[in-house]
């Protein structure tokens, strides 16, 4: 049953660390850039919705897509939440059993007692504790892919676990799209490739993880951008929101766009207390404040030296149907909106209220 359990522990850690594949070969292959005529998106609504919300940043320059985060890490975000209450619970358990085995004096009793808390610290530990540390350390795993319009290149991180992110930008001429059917779950997904065209090998690989959009759309909404005027890009403005979080210094200001985002950034453009947004600050804030880590820490290409020495955009008449940043999201994001910090310090008080008395409730019962 240990090992059962200590099985999915170590998926789940691994859901966690879902570090970009660069090896993936190329599957269903798709256009050429400028080879042929865009093709038409299969699920409009659909897919002009989640492509809008995914949107960055979008300025006659460069177009910039937040990190993907897809159920699996979702699953386990919502895994170290649900292991840190067992942990608190079952703490407390395990104190008394321990007491309770060393007064009566049996020694092999207290070995197996003294095994059994150590167990319970890696089992219920381990989780909790890779969350926090991502949270202090702000690592980049995820990666965020910019386009850049007037110089055709695409340009993003490769992140590897033991090294800085590399950076890389990449012609968009030399680039190969393909579709790759995911072994795990029945969904398929958008990479893009350079080839070597003297070894017929991939040099490189950006895997765009998207469990909600068809690749076949997001194909065509890069090529839009990239090859044709910007009004023929479809941006629905209730949704494509200015969301720089590259430039945000507040978690909670990205916790607020990453549950706006879940909300089709219909709500909260303002940060406000809205009575929804406030029920999940209470109920589910620690994923939303995972996402918005994820937001704060993945390295963010727009700001290398490479792509800002490319970029020309005087910051005056964009021409794309977008929602410009309003000055109390500028606010929020220097960690001085008001009515932001309220909903989320109420709501995470009030998930700190439901831990330390569900605790002292298991102590009552001990008792």
């Amino acid at each position: 049953m240990y090992n059962a359990v200590i099985f999915r522990l170590l998926f789940f850690k691994i859901m966690i660390y879902n570090l970009p594949n660069n090896t993936h070969s190329i599957e269903k292959l798709l256009s050429r850039p400028w080879e042929e005529s865009i093709p038409a998106y299969r699920e409009k609504t659909a897919s002009v919705e989640k492509l809008s919300r995914d949107v960055h940043e979008a300025n006659p320059d460069y177009l910039l897509f937040h990190p993907i985060i897809n159920s699996y890490q979702l699953v386990g975000f919502l895994m170290t939440y649900c292991f840190s209450w067992l942990f608190g619970q079952s703490l407390f358990l395990m104190v008394a059993m321990v007491m309770s085995v060393i007064k009566d004096g049996s020694i092999f009793y207290y070995f197996l007692a003294f095994f059994i808390a150590i167990l319970n610290f890696l089992i219920f530990g381990l989780l909790p504790y890779i969350a926090y540390r991502q949270f202090r350390n702000k690592k980049s795993y995820y990666n965020k892919i910019v386009l850049l319009k007037q110089t055709q290149q695409i340009s993003y991180y490769e992140h590897n676990r033991k090294q800085a992110p590399v950076f890389h930008l990449i012609d968009y001429k030399d680039i190969v799209a393909s579709v790759r059917r995911n072994s795990r779950v029945v969904y398929e997904a958008l990479n893009l490739h350079v080839i070597d065209p003297k070894t017929n090998q991939t040099i490189q690989s950006i895997n765009l993880e998207d469990m909600q959009l068809s690749p076949y759309d997001q194909w065509t909404f890069i090529r839009t951008y990239i090859e044709r005027p910007a009004d023929e890009l479809p941006l629905d403005p209730r949704y494509a929101h200015a969301c720089p979080t590259d430039i945000s210094t507040s978690l909670l200001a990205c916790a607020d766009i990453a549950q706006e985002k879940k909300n089709k950034g219909l709500t909260g453009l303002r940060h406000e207390v809205t009575v929804m947004g406030w029920l999940r600050a209470c109920t589910v804030s620690f994923l939303d404040l995972a996402e918005g880590n994820i937001y704060q820490s993945s390295a963010n290409p727009a700001l290398h030296p490479e792509v800002q020495r490319r970029l020309m955009w005087d910051g005056e008449h964009n021409p794309y149907n977008i929602l410009p940043v309003t000055e109390e999201r500028k606010a929020a994001f220097n960690n001085q909106n008001r009515k932001m910090k309220i909903k989320w310090y109420s709501g995470i008080a009030i998930n700190v209220i439901w831990f330390v008395g569900s605790i002292l409730y298991v102590m009552l019962v001990i008792a």
